[in-house]
């Protein structure tokens, strides 16, 4: 039985990546890359946001900008414009996907992360082939702003039409007020400066959070909490309920660990330290002191309130 099955497998037509991309036409393609980018408008890039801790908050917001980066993956045919291969071979038998997607848009270049776990040789590699001094790297950050541009640094002739944010609508939380997220970057083609990217990533377990938005944004671990003025026993309980701890605290300049601070002091703000954990600004009064203030991004609660779960 098995003489007469194998000539009809033998007989069967195996379609390799290069035939199965050219089924796709050429005009679809293009009409699934502009519905994909059609809510990115471009952004004017923050530049030069260093700090220990880079907050989504004030920084970025002030330039017009936050985040969320979620890759668009555009199917085009082989060698056709603006045409990034969507696998780079690095042996006869393995392939890697490609970590970055570059798109050409008239002048520019659309470059988003696809692989934000990616060793970042790669990224750089990749910016690289596409004749771009870019570095491109990734730090743990807070749920709400995972993936998302938290820092840009460029070369002192880099002007705003060299390199711009892509931005979409409602995909992070700025703490400003504002709901334009950088998902990508838009690098004009023939720059010849020099540029610092970051991105946000998942922390991994036990993991220190580098960039974040505020404790109370969507996605946070205190999402929906009113907790200024409120007593700290009050606010432990609600985040005991939400199974949050809080590893330190900050009072007076000082680091204090759990069990320091009296459950009568009051908490003045929060800052998200690690997956469902917090950071507490507390002090023995309503209202803190000066010497004791946190980051400005955090956003405004109402004292009245009572914190809930």
């Amino acid at each position: 039985m098995n003489r007469d099955i194998d000539p009809l497998i033998g007989g069967l037509a195996s379609v390799t990546d290069r035939q199965a991309a050219a089924l796709i036409p050429e005009d679809a393609a293009t009409a699934l890359a502009d519905r994909v980018t059609a809510t990115a408008a471009p952004s004017a890039a923050p530049r030069r946001r260093r700090s220990p801790v880079l907050r989504i908050g004030l920084p970025l917001a002030a330039a017009g900008v936050a985040c969320a980066a979620v890759t668009a993956v555009v199917a085009t045919r082989d060698g056709g414009p603006g045409r990034t291969p969507d696998i780079t071979p690095t042996s006869p038998r393995v392939a890697l996907a490609a970590a970055l997607t570059f798109t050409r848009k008239g002048g520019y270049i659309d470059v988003r992360v696809r692989d934000p776990l990616a060793d970042p040789k790669r990224y750089q590699e990749e910016f690289a082939a596409h004749g771009l001094n870019v570095t491109l790297s990734m730090v743990p950050a807070s749920p709400s702003v995972v993936g998302t541009v938290v820092m840009m640094d460029t070369s002192e002739h880099t002007t705003e039409r060299d390199l711009i944010t892509i931005t979409a609508k409602g995909e992070c939380e700025t703490g400003g007020g504002g709901g334009a997220c950088p998902v990508g970057v838009r690098i004009r083609t023939g720059y010849k400066g020099s540029a610092t990217i970051v991105f946000g990533r998942d922390a991994r377990p036990g993991e220190k959070y580098i960039s974040t938005a505020p404790a109370t944004a969507p996605g946070e671990v205190m999402h929906g909490m009113t907790y200024r003025r409120h007593r700290v026993g009050e606010v432990l309980t609600a985040l005991r309920e939400r199974h949050v701890t809080v590893p330190e605290y900050r009072a007076m300049g000082k680091v204090l660990k759990p069990g320091q601070v009296p459950s009568t002091w009051y908490v003045h703000d929060a800052v998200p330290w690690a997956k469902n954990q917090v950071l507490l600004f507390v002090g023995p009064n309503p209202t803190e002191d000066l010497s004791n203030q946190p980051p400005a991004s955090a956003p405004p609660d109402s004292p009245s309130a009572t914190p809930t779960s």
